[in-house]
């Protein structure tokens, strides 16, 4: 993630009227603020080269407000919205309302607590308690897959390696199984399933790859109420290749090579019995999922050998689209990547909303509470922890975005579609966008502004700040842009905004190229809020030249708040 000037995130300021400062909260949904947030800032989606996912074709990004809130000083928050309304979450490594819990050594424990509110902004956290665990053979045990339904709490836990590298649990172990409780943890009963004999049958004591490590619930909503056939679904990360000639941590409990789904109907009879699961195995010939008893053939439902972690999925109805939420884990102590992708299916094809780089700077245990997503779908909660190991090589971590710290961190997102004002904007510093290193040529310039301010990656203007625009001395007609670089560019695509006050418009211009091709261009939305996409082939240039060829009547001074020329690599 890229912030301007930090290299994370850009800070886009929208302005609004403030109608009010009151909150109107209803159950199980958390609305904006009647006021619009000050900022919003849009992730700069860069995935790597090599990603094997395709971008979404209805969602093209993820857009953060400055709304958040952080709780306690614990991680591995997994909130489940169970039928009394309350959400109830696993925690451990860390203090909870003066409660202590450390899932390292012999005596390992696991920490337990209920929250209760409507607005993430103010949640009030109790019921809290732990429960003991031994992990070995292992070195530790962790919590995990976490889920309330028809008021049983199953509470799951896995088990961690240390494997002897100077790194942070490097070894995924095997998920031993669940343990219940039928009066939301006032009381527990223990998993009968072992670390030394795991429900899934797996080990790791020699470095293994394990698959079904780590795994966690699909949130399905309140009590599960958007299941499609009653099952509930686990999904986890893991590897299947290992560890002979693989990166140390290759399989950890934040990073791996695959994403595995697995289904039960849950109940307390059911729950640790291997024989009442199905794993995914595949599609038939006909394209449909396959599900088999036999963990032997499971199959993952999404790969990316050496970029997968520790993933969560939620359902989010409004929108009828799986969203899935992946952290590479990198070393287990360097900053980590955070990538959401979405489907129509539970098992796929996947595609990506966006790959947020260095996220937290270090986020981790990233998930989207059901309870927190507004009834359009399109506004919901990251929850999340960060910065657990502090800095790498000396460096201290930043809050990146900011609130990101060791705890429970709740952040305001949105969805950005194809057609969205943010996504124009804020692509604007993309280094694709090479404009601002064009030599510029103007045919006139207003008293009070430049023609840098044109290239400057800010959509800005008159009545408000006039340096972020230029404007020309009195022209309509004929008014012209050059811009030149001092070596040729393979370009394909060019974005403009026009002056952002109601007097000044830009009904039709001329987009000349230097390889002696142009474009004609439609009208400039007056307003700046969203500027003229315009899109071609990829072509060699040297320079363009954008002319004004209609204005508005009586338009005073013609200009643009801001062009922008993207390079591409083909």
């Amino acid at each position: 993630m890229r912030y301007l000037g930090q290299n994370c995130f850009l800070i886009l300021m929208i302005f609004a009227p403030a109608l009010s400062h009151s909150r109107v909260v209803r159950e199980g949904y958390t609305p904006a603020p009647t006021f619009s947030p000050s900022r919003w800032t849009l992730c700069i989606s860069q995935p790597p080269e090599d990603c094997p996912f395709q971008q979404s074709s209805i969602f093209k990004g993820l857009a953060f407000s400055d709304l958040h809130a952080e709780y306690e000083n614990a991680d591995t928050w997994y909130p489940s919205w169970a039928s009394d309304g309350n959400l109830y979450s696993p925690w451990t490594d860390g203090t909870v309302e003066g409660i202590k819990s450390y899932s390292g050594g012999k005596g390992a424990t696991t920490g337990f607590a209920k929250i209760t509110g409507n607005d993430p902004l103010h949640l009030t956290i109790t019921d809290v308690g732990t429960y003991p665990s031994d992990p070995s053979p292992y070195g530790g045990r962790y919590p995990c897959g976490s889920l309330v339904y028809n008021g049983v709490w199953y509470y799951g836990a896995y088990c961690l390696l240390d494997g002897g590298n100077g790194l942070n649990w490097d070894v995924l172990g095997p998920f031993v199984g669940f343990r219940w409780s039928v009066n939301y943890g006032k009381t527990w009963t223990q998993t009968p399933c072992t670390p030394s004999h795991p429900l899934f049958g797996e080990q790791s004591l020699n470095h293994e790859p394990i698959r079904i490590g780590a795994p966690h619930f699909v949130d399905f909503g309140r009590n599960m109420e958007y299941s499609p056939d009653g099952y509930a679904y686990l999904v986890a990360h893991g590897a299947s290749q290992g560890p002979q000639g693989r990166r140390k941590a290759y399989d950890s409990w934040i990073t791996g090579d695959e994403i595995y789904l697995i289904r039960v109907k849950p109940s307390i009879a059911n729950i640790n019995d291997i024989s009442k699961y199905q794993f995914f195995a595949g599609y038939d010939k006909a394209g449909n999922a396959i599900w088999s008893g036999n963990f032997k053939k499971i199959q993952p439902i999404a790969k990316w050998m050496n970029h997968m972690g520790c993933v969560t999925m939620t359902y989010n109805a409004p929108l009828k689209r799986y969203l899935m939420c992946v952290t590479d884990g990198g070393t287990t102590l360097s900053m980590f990547n955070t990538y959401i992708l979405e489907s129509e299916d539970i098992t796929g094809p996947w595609r990506l909303v966006t790959y947020m780089e260095h996220f937290g700077q270090q986020g981790y245990f990233v998930n989207i509470p059901s309870k927190f997503i507004s009834h359009d779908g399109k506004t919901f909660w990251l929850c999340y922890a960060a910065n657990f190991s502090g800095g790498e090589d000396g460096v201290p971590f930043r809050s990146n975005p900011p609130g990101s710290r060791y705890g429970m961190c709740l952040r305001e997102v949105k969805i950005v579609g194809p057609n969205d004002p943010l996504l124009d904007t804020n692509i604007l510093q993309s280094p694709d966008n090479i404009a601002p290193d064009a030599l510029l040529t103007v045919s006139s310039v207003h008293s009070g502004y430049s023609a840098d301010g044109a290239v400057d990656r800010v959509v800005a203007g008159f009545p408000d700040d006039t340096s972020h625009e230029w404007a020309s001395n009195g022209q309509g007609v004929g008014a012209f842009i050059l811009l030149r670089w001092q070596s040729d560019h393979l370009v394909n695509r060019v974005i403009l905004f026009d002056r952002p006050n109601n007097l000044d418009q830009i009904l039709s211009g001329l987009l000349v190229f230097s390889d002696g091709t142009s474009i004609q261009t439609k009208p400039l939305p007056d307003d700046a809020k969203q500027g003229l996409n315009v899109t071609f082939p990829p072509k060699k240039i040297r320079w363009l030249i954008f002319i004004a060829t209609k204005v508005k009547s009586n338009s005073p001074n013609i200009g643009l708040s801001e062009i922008a020329v993207f390079k591409t690599k083909k």
